[in-house]
């Protein structure tokens, strides 16, 4: 028994539970405050405002006067309001903020990856959710938390470890061993990340040395990767590379033979068609171990595209859906993940390649949300860049006006910044997994049993008809 508890002590002892340091980083750019705040002339400066005000929006000076509101502190809690006995205090919605982002990309969406940037925390609104409790997209997805057992005993950071790792790369039907026990199979080629989130390439800005600097930082402190577009790829990136993947188009493989041959995963980018053979063997020839991440966006062809890039040796297939194309139709994002998903599911292909999702990541429960229609990774793109000052820019680069961009002082705070979201966004990825009473994301993959669908419903109550 004492041999026993020696062993247990010493495995104990080089086990590191995975966690993401967060830490209060202010933003690079502020966004407009949600409500605006007046003081009428008939306040008595009697401090009732300043006693209830815990987020600090009105404060008693020690004049015995009330300062003027401080509108970015104001959660909405209207408890100043409410206790002014002189009602001389006036709230309304900024019209400002209501200008913010687009219809995907709400004010509110954007107000809260900001408090997820800034604080590393999980959002909680102390009025409770009030809805829409349906819409497109994955706001007409909702969890199905029923098949719990029961909650853990000491919360999902305690004792019972919830894993939130995945693998990328292709991974082996079965495994064949001799008679002696050796290994005949090749061993499966694939990457361990503590999280099923990577870090997708930004759109061009100023200071865009910075930003990638920003980002390969946040990627190797979070132990996961960073796309980078190949063209942007610098010698100050080098340090990062093992957390680096190298975005080159399908026609330029050739140019960037060193880069290639340095990198655990190189991705390929199809945006325009191109045969996919040539540059995956041209890759593969220059560095055999790397996985190889093949990019295309999403069209009608996308099931087939899968299904060829397995053939001809692909580990990871990057699907992505343009947010513009998100912001017209959200739905989109549903049909993509899951047809592609099911397509390999029917041809015994699945577990051949990751499929990475990418477009319309707003929140963590799009995370968890891909993952149940089918996807292993996403990969996160516009919301860590809006936690860094962009205000909802599409295309290949930041419109001239958005506030995006990190200057050198900055780059320790972009780096926290990313760090803290993605932090939040595990936190709360934790608490999905332990509703649906799961040990590991992985199990996640696929599983549309732990969710419910708004369209389904409606047809399961109200029928099919006209």
């Amino acid at each position: 028994m004492a041999i026993d508890e020696k062993k247990n002590r010493r495995v104990s002892e080089h086990y590191v539970r995975y966690h993401i340091e967060t830490k209060e980083t202010p933003p690079l750019a502020n966004l407009p405050s949600k409500f605006k705040i007046r003081r009428l002339n008939n306040c008595l400066d009697v401090g009732e405002c300043a006693e209830v005000s815990i987020y600090e929006v009105h404060k008693m000076m020690a004049e015995k006067k009330i300062s003027e509101p401080i509108e970015d502190r104001c959660r909405g809690c209207f408890l100043c309001y409410l206790r002014c006995p002189e009602n001389a205090i006036i709230m309304q919605m900024n019209p400002e903020f209501k200008k913010l982002g687009n219809s995907y990309f709400t004010p509110e969406r954007m107000e809260t990856i900001y408090f997820e940037a800034e604080t590393g925390r999980v959002p909680v609104s102390g009025t409770g959710y009030g809805g829409p409790f349906s819409g497109k997209g994955f706001d007409g997805m909702w969890f199905d938390f029923s098949e719990i057992v029961r909650p853990t005993r000491d919360g999902i950071h305690g004792r019972e470890y919830i894993s939130t790792s995945v693998d990328l790369g292709r991974k082996p039907a079965y495994l064949q061993f001799s008679k002696d026990g050796r290994l005949l199979s090749d061993s499966p080629r694939t990457i361990e990340i503590p999280i099923p989130m990577i870090l997708d390439a930004p759109l061009a800005c100023g200071n865009k040395e910075n930003l990638l600097l920003s980002l390969a930082k946040a990627a190797t402190k979070l132990e996961t990767f960073a796309i980078v577009d190949a063209r942007d790829y610098s010698s100050d990136l080098l340090p990062f590379k093992s957390n680096l993947i190298p975005r080159i188009r399908a026609d330029e493989v050739d140019q960037f033979a060193d880069l290639t041959g340095i990198s655990r995963i190189v991705e390929v980018d199809f945006k325009n068609d191109y045969d996919a053979m040539d540059p995956i063997e041209n890759v593969r020839r220059r560095n055999p171990s790397a996985l190889i991440s093949s990019r295309f966006p999403y069209d009608e062809r996308s099931c087939e595209q899968t299904e060829a890039l397995v053939k001809i040796g692909s580990d990871i297939a990057h699907y992505y859906v343009e947010e513009e194309i998100v912001e017209k139709d959200p739905d989109i994002l549903k049909r993509a993940i899951q047809s592609v998903h099911s397509y390999l599911v029917d041809r015994n292909i699945r577990d051949s390649i990751t499929l990475v999702h990418g477009g319309g990541i707003a929140e963590v429960a799009h995370v968890s949300k891909s993952m149940i229609v089918g996807a292993d990774v996403v990969s996160v793109g516009l919301a860590y860049q809006i936690a860094l000052g962009c205000r909802v820019c599409y295309g290949d680069k930041h419109a001239s006006d958005c506030r995006m961009g990190v200057k050198a002082e900055e780059t320790e705070l972009a780096i926290q910044r990313i760090t803290n979201l993605m932090g939040s966004w595990r936190d709360q990825l934790l608490e999905v997994l332990g509703g649906m009473g799961l040990r590991e994301v992985r199990r996640q993959r696929g599983e549309i049993g732990r969710a419910i669908f708004h369209e389904d419903l409606e047809k399961r109550i109200f029928g099919g008809g006209e």
